[in-house]
């Protein structure tokens, strides 16, 4: 069994509307086999990977392969090919590294040991590494050889962290997709598109385009953002900068013991050590804190020690969303056993690791906790007492949702806080005994102000409820409702191609839309000088949607480069096919269809496939089609229009000096000029031209009064 070639589709396909990996599989000798000869090997899988017998993930509106409903092990005593399980298997793993597909298809040669399997994928190595894992597991279950399941899962969970974006982009990318909001990812970094053209907004994590520099600034500086909220009454605690540990310990002195020593700039805990009692324990987290500096910044942060668990709000805009609590890493002694083998024993727990996707962080002895241990006269070759709990990080994972028990004064505070040092997002680290009390009663304080904060622990917590922190990044950038589209279509690659796509420039123009129009090597922007972009049609069409002045985009989609890579963008609000593409000379029907299937499975629900009305293989086309299909026809009103319209479709045909545009019982009447009506090349690229804009969005009756003025 060996793959012959992979092909990686990048947008929509001849496959599906989603990114889709194509692999050429030779099965070889084993082109016959069948599961239900072969039941130990299927055994085998199943055991290494019980997930087989899951339902897998429905595939998305408008692709006709469909899951099976009933479960791997009934399916393989009826008999699979190896390529059935091999699909299977594949979608298992994809699953298992956190990017379950909802799209895969098997795909037989007639005649022939080659098959094509097809997958969604998330990242592209990702989706390499789960096929090529899916096979050498297949092969190890039909030569019963060993398989390390858990292992090669963990290799591609961890390629997973690689390759994928974090988890706090995907949580807003999520509440994207259910806004309607197209997301673009523009590096191999967190950097994202969300909207288009004039209506793109970008994040980098959990930042967007309108987070202010000044405010992360201001958030780095942790000695700045505590005098900045004190000015204002935020309760921070009592301390400051010391440049030595002479310093330090006079600062301790001042303030009163137990104190916090910090670095002056650095985060995600780095650094810190709690509830110094002496000058000789200040002495040693000095240096510890003063390592975690950025180069150049001197001194560290000496700070009364507040009492409480930590917790972490976050605010966006001007409102509280999310609060999670922190808990101390604590291991307990047996008697039997060092404080080394208890943290062993403690990472062994299957929720602990290093990734993104672990919910605890691995623990670990770093200099501020043997510094811990040694002040209670403790290293970490010794036996604690059974029962004896020894703290090796004092702020620990945040795990316990707590939204719902913030105090509305705390709450305040919070958001003021975030206000004050200039943040839209912003995640605040609260020490306080209790959350649902006001903080200056109790003695809590802000601690931090941090700008991009991790959403990890809001949008899956160990314990409590997820906060729908996505969605309110979406409301912020995008309010009201709105999804950041704009009209985007597509036209198959042919003659006429260009002139419907400049009618069409022109048409939007007309309705007040800056436009731009790729065709051929050429890009055209309105207001600006036209440029060639050498390249693909990725390319021209990325600098359509990546333009911040263009309100409308069309592109012409040519044949050979959607076979090669799939469509450059994730839909086609309007996608045109013409007589031009469809009747061109082509060795098979199948071939044609594949050239033209990219740009109509990029029609998305709401959106419309236009097509002539004497296309061949207009079933196949309709079948393929998520979103509603418009008829033309330069021949009149024709049978099968009448029978489209009758059934609620759209029409849109030539009659006499009038373009009509047909829905349901009403029709509209567009006059054309002279010259329209009288040249037949002008008609029939004015059709589908006017067909696009309405489907488009524009009104026949804006469209009628657009062609009466230009006559």
């Amino acid at each position: 069994m060996e793959f012959c070639q992979i092909v990686a589709y990048h947008g929509p396909n001849r496959w599906a509307g989603v990114p889709t990996l194509e692999v050429h599989v030779d099965l070889q000798a084993r082109k016959s086999w069948r599961s239900s000869e072969d039941p130990q090997a299927i055994a085998r899988l199943l055991a290494w990977l019980p997930a087989l017998n899951d339902p897998p993930p429905q595939a998305p509106p408008g692709t006709s392969d469909r899951p099976p409903t009933e479960s791997f092990a009934k399916l393989t005593q009826r008999g699979l090919s190896l390529a059935n399980v091999l699909e299977r298997v594949t979608c298992v793993l994809e699953a298992a590294a956190g990017t379950p597909p909802h799209y895969s298809g098997c795909h037989a040669t007639e005649g022939a040991a080659t098959v094509y399997l097809t997958f969604e994928f998330e990242a592209e190595p990702l989706g390499r590494a789960c096929l090529e894992t899916a096979r050498t597991c297949v092969l190890a279950a039909l030569n019963d050889t060993d398989f390390d399941a858990p292992v090669e899962i963990r290799k591609l969970v961890d390629l997973a962290d690689d390759v994928r974006l974090g988890p706090s982009t995907r949580a807003i990318l999520r509440a994207a997709a259910a806004r309607g909001v197209p997301c673009r990812r523009l590096t191999t970094g967190s950097l994202v598109q969300l909207g288009e053209g004039v209506r793109q907004h970008r994040i980098w994590t959990a930042e967007t385009d309108s987070t202010s520099s000044i405010g992360e600034n201001v958030a780095q500086d942790k000695e700045l953002t505590k005098m900045l909220l004190r000015n204002v009454g935020v309760p921070v605690p009592r301390g400051r900068v010391a440049e030595s540990p002479e310093e330090a310990c006079e600062v301790a002195r001042e303030i009163g013991f137990p104190v916090v020593i910090k670095p002056r700039d650095a985060n995600h805990g780095r650094g810190i050590s709690f509830d110094l009692m002496t000058c000789e324990g200040i002495n040693e987290a000095f240096d510890h804190a003063l390592g975690e500096n950025s180069a150049g910044t001197s001194g560290v942060i000496v700070e009364q020690f507040a009492r409480g668990p930590a917790h972490r709000l976050l605010v966006i805009g001007d409102r509280l969303i999310a609060a999670t609590r922190g808990q101390s890493d604590v291991v307990v002694g047996n008697g039997r056993h060092s404080i080394t083998e208890l943290i062993e024993e403690a990472n062994r727990d299957p929720r602990r690791g290093e990734n993104y996707t672990d919910k605890l962080d691995t623990m670990s002895l770093n200099e501020a906790a043997e510094a811990r241990l040694k002040r209670k006269g403790l290293t970490r070759e010794s036996i604690p007492d059974v029962g004896q709990e020894i703290i090796v990080c004092v702020n620990g994972d945040l795990t316990t949702d707590e939204t719902s028990q913030v105090h509305p004064a705390v709450a305040e505070r919070a958001v003021l806080a975030a206000q004050t040092v200039g943040l839209n997002i912003a995640g605040l680290d609260v020490i306080a005994t209790d959350i649902s009390r006001p903080l200056e009663e109790q003695g809590g304080v802000i601690i931090e102000v941090n700008a991009g904060p991790a959403l990890s622990m809001h949008v899956e917590p160990l314990y409590g409820h997820p906060q729908p922190v996505g969605d309110a990044i979406i409301e912020l950038m995008f309010p009201g409702g709105e999804n950041g589209r704009i009209p985007i279509i597509g036209i198959a690659s042919s003659p006429e191609a260009a002139d419907i796509g400049r009618l069409i420039a022109e048409l939007l123009r007309q309705f007040g839309r800056r436009v731009g129009i790729a065709v051929g090597d050429d890009v055209q922007i309105d207001g600006q000088q036209p440029f060639v972009l050498r390249g693909s049609d990725h390319d021209r069409i990325n600098s359509l949607l990546l333009h911040p002045r263009v309100e409308a985009a069309i592109f012409e989609c040519r044949t050979e480069q959607s076979l090669a890579s799939g469509l450059g963008c994730e839909r086609c609000d309007v996608s045109v096919l013409t007589n031009g593409v469809l009747t061109s000379d082509c060795p098979s029907s199948d071939e044609l269809l594949s050239g033209v299937l990219p740009l109509v499975h990029a029609v998305p629900l709401e959106g419309t496939l236009v097509v002539p009305a004497d296309a061949p293989h207009l079933e196949r086309l309709r079948a393929a089609c998520r979103g509603q299909v418009l008829l033309y026809s330069t021949a009149g009103e024709t049978a099968p229009l009448r029978e489209h319209q009758s059934r609620g479709g759209r029409v849109a045909f030539l009659l006499h000096n009038n373009l009509v545009l047909g829905t349901g019982p009403n029709a509209y009447f567009l006059p054309l000029r002279k010259a329209e009506s009288s040249a037949p090349v002008v008609r029939e690229n004015l059709l589908p031209a006017v067909a696009a804009v309405w489907s488009a969005g524009v009104p026949a009756e804006r469209l009628r009064s657009i062609l009466t003025r230009n006559s």
